[in-house]
């Protein structure tokens, strides 16, 4: 009975050994792959890095390109405004209206 009982505890201990080695092996390997696929994302974090930074330069100059839009339309707004304005006198004016009122008679009068 002893013998068996020590031929059990060191079949055990050489299992946990064997599964030790196996933990150790599998770590290795792990950190192994991770070490490739940090080293096969730097290409690639470069790479988008630069589309990052074209596409920022990309959005700056639609972001200016959509100001100078918006400017000319604000300008185009008041150019407008003023051009109502000056219709607005226009029509309120007293001679152009004594000038219509004058024209009514004339177009009756043919």
């Amino acid at each position: 009975m002893g013998t068996t009982a020590l031929i059990v505890f060191l079949a055990s201990l050489a299992v946990g050994f064997l599964c030790l080695m196996v933990l150790v092996w599998s770590t290795l390997r792990i950190y192994r792959t991770a070490r490739y696929a940090y080293k096969d994302s730097q290409s690639w974090t470069d790479i988008f890095r630069e589309h990052a930074e074209t596409l920022g330069d990309k959005v700056k100059t639609m972001e200016s390109r959509a100001q100078n839009i918006s400017r000319t339309g604000q300008e185009i707004r008041e150019n407008m405004d003023d051009i109502q304005d000056a219709i607005e006198e226009l029509r309120t004016h007293p001679l152009l209206r004594g000038a219509h009122y004058v024209g009514r008679f004339r177009k009756g009068s043919s």
